[in-house]
Parts: structure tokens; sequence; C-alpha cells
């Protein structure tokens, strides 16, 4: 059998076209491996910034709570000093107003009589005959 130059250069243009054809086949499938390795990369990143975003949330509203508790214990202890201080006061106005039932019955000299700031406001005298 006998084949010319015709059918050779056909028969080549035939297996050119059918190397080429699978070079865009294995191109495009490639191609199509790479497009869901990205989508996979993307999805994974996507998750990522979902997380972090809670943990964001989650970490302002423990600031928040954080800070709640801090106003409550400045607070408390506000309290607690200006409760410690009235009852400092209402001791020295206590032990003021017994010295001075004291001297009243004691008969000695007149005392006087201060507040809760230490300032002095009268004197105790004793008015019985």
């Amino acid at each position: 059998m006998t084949v010319s130059a015709t059918s050779g250069t056909t028969i080549s243009q035939s297996l050119w076209q059918q190397l080429q054809l699978q070079q865009v086949k294995r191109a495009a499938a490639q191609a199509e491996q790479d497009a869901q390795s990205l989508q996979k990369q993307a999805d994974g990143a996507r998750a990522a910034a979902n997380r972090a975003e809670e943990n964001a949330r989650q970490l302002g509203v423990k600031a928040s709570q954080a800070q709640t508790t801090a106003s409550q214990a400045a607070h408390n202890l506000a309290v607690t000093k200006s409760s410690s201080q009235y009852q400092a006061q209402l001791g020295n106005a206590a032990t003021q107003v017994f010295r001075s039932v004291q001297n009243v019955y004691s008969g000695s000299q007149p005392q006087s009589m201060s507040n809760t700031q230490g300032q002095t406001i009268g004197t105790v005298v004793n008015v019985t005959a």
C-alpha cells in the first residue's frame, strides 16, 4: 500500500489537532483544579474571618463586663470610704457629747463643742443651780 504525500499531510494534521485538543483538555482540567483549590482557600479564609469576628465580639463583651465590674468596684470603694468617714465623725460626735455630759455632772469648767469637721461651735455651760 502506498501513501501519497497528501494523505501523509492529512494524517500529520489530524495527529497535530488531536495533540492540541489533548493539551487544551489538560489545560482546562488544570484550570478547573486550580479554581477548586482557590475556592477552598477562599472558603477557609472566610471561615477564619468569621471566627476572628466572633472572637472580637466576645472580647468586646468581656471588656464591657470588666468595665462594669471596675465601675461597681470604684463605686463600692467610694461608698465604703464615705461610710467609714461617717462612722468616724459619728464616733467623734458621740465622744464629744459624752465628755460634755461628764463635764456637766462633774462640775468642771465649760468645754467648747466642735462639729464633725472640728470647727468650734459653742460651749457647754452647766446652768443648774
